[in-house]
């Protein structure tokens, strides 16, 4: 799967959600103690597989604690450095909820209208229940505020936001954080991805029909 993450950034530079070097994914298999995430500085228009950064995940003995370390992947992999939001990963990648049996692919990014709406006032969590299309396919969580980026913070407002619990479950499919972006779970990246492309539409609906 880390070519259709390739695809899907691909996808998120063209429509504008992204810049050059911005947005970062991650992905776990079920059956595996480690998983991949997309290295910082990369231009994510341009990303390759072997460019992923390979992450053990580790479990202290007689501990509920668990922490996280590089892992081999390839020779080019080993030169970069994982994405600065790797707080956020960990933390959503460590238990893997109700994708225990499957996948999990976390994927954020910059959506513009999104980061308007929020901008403007909106918590994106009040919008959902208006829209047929957004709410029976994705739940969408209150919108965490301003909070510093590639920080633990950042990643703790986002645990509590999406409902976050000690088995890894989340109550909601995306979470919006306020003048940066958006992040969504989901098992396979082009789900995670309708989530984020679902939401910016509504988000641009509502903001025309508020002539903003």
């Amino acid at each position: 799967m880390l070519e259709t993450i390739c695809d899907v950034m691909l996808d998120a530079y063209k429509r504008n959600w992204i810049t050059s070097r911005d947005g970062n994914v991650s992905i776990r298999h079920h059956d595996r103690s480690h998983f991949y995430i997309t290295p910082s500085g990369i231009r994510k228009q341009t990303l390759q597989p072997d460019q992923f950064k390979k992450i053990n995940i580790i479990k202290a003995l007689n501990s509920s604690e668990y922490a996280w370390e590089e892992m081999d992947h390839t020779a080019i992999s080993s030169q970069l450095s994982p994405s600065g939001e790797i707080p956020l990963h960990f933390g959503l990648q460590k238990m893997m909820g109700q994708h225990q049996d499957e996948v999990r692919v976390v994927v954020h990014v910059h959506p513009t209208y999104c980061i308007a709406a929020m901008h403007a006032g909106i918590d994106l969590s009040s919008i959902s229940t208006a829209f047929p299309e957004l709410n029976r396919y994705t739940k969408v969580a209150p919108n965490v505020g301003d909070v510093p980026p590639t920080s633990q913070k950042l990643a703790d407002e986002c645990f509590k936001k999406l409902e976050l619990d000690s088995m890894g479950n989340i109550k909601y499919d995306i979470v919006g954080i306020k003048g940066h972006g958006v992040v969504a779970i989901d098992a396979n990246p082009w789900s995670a991805y309708e989530h984020i492309e679902r939401l910016e539409h509504i988000c641009k609906i509502v903001l025309a029909s508020k002539n903003f």
